[in-house]
């Protein structure tokens, strides 16, 4: 929606044809990486060009785009600190969603413990889903885990190598002769994205990052889709006072994704994109003021993001179209199908509901500062899309104003025809249980969705459980 939740690009671990050559990506290039749960801050110092994550509760993730390892070397440098139990840092790979990957992370704190059975925890190997550490350590005491010798000092940077061949898996330490952990896997995942990683309650700092393929450097790594920011599929359509932009993929019955607000965009829709388009014409519709769209003069509102869409969309076909949109983005939605129900003949509403105008809203106040003080690197991304930079304070202001006054309840909801998925998380931060469930009484017929121990960004959260509620919906 109003989006004021923080998750960065696109969505889960990548799953694209292999690297062919040693690559370093750039940890600064927020065009290259997907954040999931920290905040990330570029920094340079001690000879190194790094990021560097702050601690929250929960698992943090930064998901590079664009590779499918499978066998080879990922090398890094890592910084920690001596917290008991809020320093876990390490890197995942072999990636196939936000849920299942494999893991190597340390402990730091535990590197030079005066207690032998602690420094024996200080390198570790997970598989998630099935094998958390506290599962290994139960049924496997010893060997999914080691110490490291010589152990470097808690709060010192140290270089990590993991050598993947196969189901065989040996961490180095520091550049040492002898690995300090070999491990066999526990699954049988042969490739799959890769992406720093960071335990509950901890920061990290990571820098110089190299992935290997085994076998040489003879073809060019793929390159990823920059959803968003695609030349060959991005396209313009002046409404009136504004140029927006939008892109098209696939081929089939049309389907028109709406992104969510102020960190929402195109690119949040990769995992929907990366389903829908082997059998529809999606159409991607970058909202005014986000990404390459421009803001245009006139008040922002949910009509005029509904308006703005019709025209786009009537600009690439005559068809009824399905429609998917997310917080800000399905708020438009909403009022899409209720102006133009001739226009929408499927809609589905994710992280929206009932939304009128009462004193239990929450008051926004976006502005440049407060979001680049909640990750530079991120909103530099953005506001480097721009076309109009020195216009988002603007653009934040109208969007904030729109968020605390604008309207979107039964008045809509009454008139929407076509049949509806409306769906959310039971831990929404912005819609309560209850005002999704009003929602969606109020449209004739609608399906109700509710993912279990989810926020805001439901597909971010538990993707194959919001497709399995999508998917049938589509065909029906």
């Amino acid at each position: 929606m109003k989006a004021g939740y923080f998750l960065l690009v696109g969505l889960s671990f990548c799953r694209l044809p292999s690297f062919g050559q040693a690559i370093t990506p750039d940890l600064q290039d927020a065009t290259q990486w997907q954040v999931i749960n920290r905040k990330a801050e570029s920094f340079n110092e001690d000879g190194k060009k790094g990021i560097r994550f702050n601690e929250v509760p929960d698992d943090g993730l930064m998901i590079l785009h664009g590779g499918n390892f499978s066998d080879g070397t990922i090398e890094l440098d890592i910084k920690g600190s001596s917290k008991m139990q809020q320093s876990f840092v390490g890197i995942g790979f072999h990636g196939k969603d936000l849920k299942t990957y494999d893991a190597i992370y340390f402990r730091p704190f535990n590197f030079k413990s005066d207690d032998p059975v602690r420094r024996s925890h200080a390198v570790q190997y997970i598989s998630m889903p099935n094998y958390d550490w506290e599962k290994l350590r139960t049924a496997f005491p010893g060997k999914y885990e080691h110490g490291i010798d010589p152990a470097p000092g808690p709060d010192d940077w140290f270089h990590a190598k993991i050598v993947v061949n196969g189901k065989h898996v040996a961490v180095f330490v520091n550049n040492q002769a002898q690995p300090s952990l070999e491990v066999d896997k526990l699954n049988d995942n042969s490739s799959g994205g890769i992406g720093l990683w960071m335990g509950n309650n901890s920061a990290g700092s990571f820098a110089n990052l190299t992935i290997t393929p085994a076998g040489g450097t003879a073809a060019e790594p793929a390159k990823p889709v920059r959803y968003g920011n695609n030349p060959e599929a991005g396209h313009y359509y002046n409404v009136g006072d504004a140029n927006i932009y939008y892109e098209v993929y696939g081929k089939g019955k049309p389907i028109v994704l709406m992104h969510g607000g102020i960190y929402g965009y195109i690119d949040e829709f990769q995992p929907f994109l990366d389903k829908l388009i082997t059998g529809y014409q999606v159409i991607c519709i970058a909202t005014r003021g986000h990404g390459k769209s421009e803001i245009g003069h006139s008040p922002f509102s949910y009509n005029q993001r509904a308006e703005d869409a019709y025209k786009v969309i009537r600009s690439i076909t005559k068809d009824s179209v399905m429609v998917l949109g997310f917080s800000d983005g399905a708020y438009g939605a909403l009022k899409l199908a209720a102006l133009h129900p001739e226009l929408v003949k499927k809609l589905i509403a994710i992280g929206a509901g009932d939304y009128a105008l009462d004193n239990k809203r929450v008051k926004f106040n976006y502005n440049p500062e407060d979001l680049m003080k909640s990750d530079s690197v991120f909103f530099a991304g953005r506001v480097a899309l721009m076309p109009e930079p020195k216009r988002w304070r603007e653009s934040l202001a109208k969007s904030t104003k729109m968020y605390n006054e604008d309207v979107v309840s039964t008045e809509t909801f009454s008139k929407i025809q076509c049949p509806a998925l409306i769906m959310a998380g039971d831990r929404d931060d912005y819609n309560s249980t209850e005002n999704i469930v009003k929602c969606a009484k109020a449209i004739h017929n609608a399906q109700l969705s509710i993912i279990p121990g989810c926020h805001h960004v439901v597909f971010f959260c538990n993707f194959p459980a919001v497709w399995q509620s999508i998917e049938p919906f589509l065909k029906q």
